[in-house]
C-alpha cells in the first residue's frame, strides 16, 4: 500500500510540474509560436519513439545494446526512397535477399539434429569455420557479374530524367534469366551454411525440441515461396509500381521498408547475435562493426550525398486545408490548426508514432505473445522450462525492433535529408529516450520520446528567440536526461534493481 501511495504521489508531482511548465511556455511564447513548436516537438517525439521503442524492447527482453539500431533507421529510409523513386534496385536484389534469408531460417530445423552429433573437440571447432568459409564463397559466386552499383543508380537517374508522361524512362533491364536462375540457389546455400555454422554442430546446449519439424519449416517454406514470386515478378513489378498512384506507391514503400527491417533483423539476430549471448561485450563490438560496415556499403551504393524523397500526392498539393476533411479530399501540403499553418506530412508522422504505440500496447497487454515476452523479461529460464522456445521469441523481438526503426526511417524520408549518417543522431536520441523512460519500459520510451521531442523543439525556439548558440538547443535533450536521472536514477518508468 505504501509503495502504491508513493507511486501515486510521484505521478501527481510530475503531472503538476508538467502543467506548470506547459502553462509557463504558453504564456511566454504566445499562442501561435506555442502551437507550432508543440506540433514540431510531437513530430520529433514520434520519430524518437520509433527508434527508442525497438531499442527498449530489445534491451528489456534480451539485455542487448544494439549500436547498429540507428543504421537500421537509415536503411529503412533508403529502402523506402529507392522503391518509391524507382524500384528496379529493390526487385533486382529481392530474390537474393529472400533466398539468403530462407537458408538462415533453416537454423531452427537443423540445429536439434546437429547438436546431437558426436564429434571430436577438434571438429567441433573446425566445422563452424568451414561453414562460414563456404557461405562466403557461395555468396561471392552468387553476386559475381552483377552490377549492383548500376542498379542502385536507378533511383537518382529516375528522379532527374523521368517525366510524368514517361515515368518508365530509365528502368534498367534485369539480368537475363539464363544468367540469373542459379544465383538465388547459391545465396540459399550461403544462408544455409551460416545456419549450419551458427548451430555449432556437436555442442549440446539447451534447446526447445517440442515443436515438430513441419512447424519449424513453416517460415523457410514461406520465404521460399516469396523467393519464387520475386523471381517471377522481378521484371514486371517495377513498371507496375511506377505506374501506380503516388499514395499507393508510398504505402507499398512503407510496407517493404518494414518487411525488409523485420527480415534483416531476424537474420542479424540468428547469424550474428545469437552465438554471442554469453559474451555481452562482443555483441557491443559486433553491432558497432555492423553499423560501420553498413554505413560504408550505403556510401558505396549511393555515394555520401543527401537525397530528398518526394512527398506523396496526399501531402504535396499547393494550398492550405481548413480542416482534416478538406486535406484528405484535396491533398494539401499544409493545414490550419488553430490559426497556425502546419505541414500535413508532419501530422502524419505524429499519427504514425501514435499508431506504433497503440500497436505495442495491444501486443504486450492483449496477446499471448506479449505475455510470453513480458514473462521472458522476468525469468527466461522458467519460460524455457515451460516448453516455449525463448530463442525464437528473442528473434521475433529483435526483428520487430529493427522493423520499427525502419518504419521511422521511411517515415522521416519525405522531410529529412536521406544520407548515410542520418541514423546516428536518432540512435543517440533513442538511447537517451530509453534512459529517461526506464530500461525495458515501452510506456517510458513513449513518454520519454515526447519529453525529448518537446525539449528539442522548444530549445530550438528559445535559441532562435534569444539569439543563443544552436549548440545549446542540441544539448537540451542531454540536460533533460541529467535532470531526470538526478531525481529518479532508474528512469521515469524504470524499476529499481
Amino acid at each position: 500500500m505504501k509503495t502504491k501511495k508513493n507511486k501515486a504521489i510521484t505521478i501527481a508531482i510530475w503531472v503538476v510540474i508538467s502543467i506548470v511548465v506547459v502553462a509557463g511556455l504558453y504564456l511566454y511564447a504566445g499562442k501561435e509560436p506555442f502551437i507550432r513548436t508543440t506540433l514540431s516537438g510531437l513530430t520529433l517525439g514520434s520519430l524518437f519513439f520509433m527508434v527508442a521503442a525497438g531499442l527498449t524492447l530489445i534491451f528489456g527482453l534480451m539485455d542487448v545494446l544494439n549500436f547498429a539500431h540507428g543504421t537500421m533507421f537509415m536503411l529503412g529510409a533508403y529502402m523506402g526512397w529507392q522503391l518509391y523513386t524507382n524500384p528496379t534496385f529493390i526487385f533486382g536484389l529481392m530474390p537474393f535477399i529472400l533466398a539468403f534469408s530462407t537458408g538462415i531460417m533453416m537454423t531452427s530445423a537443423i540445429k536439434p539434429y546437429l547438436i546431437r552429433w558426436k564429434l571430436p573437440v577438434k571438429w567441433i571447432e573446425i566445422l563452424p569455420r568451414i561453414g562460414y568459409a563456404l557461405a562466403l564463397i557461395a555468396a561471392f559466386i552468387g553476386f559475381a557479374g552483377i552490377d549492383i552499383l548500376e542498379l542502385a543508380d536507378t533511383a537518382m537517374v529516375a528522379a532527374s530524367v523521368a517525366t510524368a508522361n514517361n515515368p518508365l524512362a530509365e528502368i534498367s533491364p534485369q539480368l537475363p534469366f539464363p544468367l540469373f536462375w542459379y544465383r538465388p540457389i547459391l545465396l540459399f546455400l550461403s544462408g544455409f551454411f551460416i545456419a549450419f555454422a551458427s548451430s555449432k554442430p556437436g555442442v549440446k546446449t539447451e534447446f526447445a525440441l517440442k515443436d515438430n519439424l513441419i512447424k519449424k519449416l513453416l517460415v523457410p517454406v514461406g520465404l521460399f515461396v516469396l523467393t519464387i514470386i520475386a523471381i517471377i515478378v522481378r521484371e514486371s513489378a517495377p513498371e507496375a509500381i511506377l505506374l501506380m498512384n503516388g499514395n499507393w506507391r508510398f504505402l507499398i514503400s512503407m510496407l517493404v521498408a518494414v518487411a525488409f527491417g523485420f527480415l534483416f533483423g531476424a537474420v542479424i539476430e540468428i547469424a550474428f547475435i545469437r552465438p554471442l549471448y554469453e559474451r555481452a561485450f562482443f555483441i557491443v563490438l559486433m553491432t558497432l562493426g555492423l553499423s560501420f560496415a553498413i554505413t560504408e556499403l550505403v556510401q558505396l551504393l549511393w555515394d555520401p550525398l543527401a537525397y530528398q524523397m518526394v512527398r506523396p500526392p496526399l501531402f504535396a498539393q499547393p494550398g492550405k486545408a481548413a480542416n482534416l476533411l478538406e486535406w484528405l479530399r484535396n491533398g494539401n501540403s499544409t493545414i490550419d490548426i488553430y490559426g497556425v499553418t502546419f505541414p500535413t506530412y508532419r501530422l502524419f508522422v505524429i499519427l504514425l508514432g501514435l499508431i506504433m504505440f497503440t500497436f505495442i500496447t495491444l501486443l504486450m497487454t492483449k496477446t499471448r505473445l506479449g505475455m510470453i515476452i513480458r514473462a521472458g523479461v522476468q525469468d527466461p529460464q522458467m519460460v524455457e522450462a515451460l516448453g516455449i522456445n525463448v530463442k525464437r521469441v528473442f528473434t521475433f523481438v529483435f526483428a520487430l525492433g529493427v522493423a520499427m526503426a525502419a518504419l521511422g526511417g521511411i517515415g522521416a524520408g519525405p522531410f529529412l535529408p536521406i544520407q548515410p549518417l542520418m541514423g546516428d543522431q536518432f540512435q543517440m536520441q533513442g538511447f537517451i529516450t530509453v534512459v529517461i523512460g526506464g530500461m525495458g519500459s515501452y510506456v517510458g520510451a513513449f513518454v520519454g520520446a515526447i519529453i525529448l521531442g518537446m525539449g528539442r523543439a522548444f530549445g530550438d525556439y528559445f535559441a532562435l528567440k534569444l539569439s543563443l548558440s544552436p549548440a545549446i538547443a542540441e544539448a537540451s535533450t542531454v540536460i533533460i536526461m541529467v535532470i531526470v536521472l538526478l531525481i529518479r536514477p532508474q528512469g521515469l518508468f524504470g524499476k529499481k534493481e
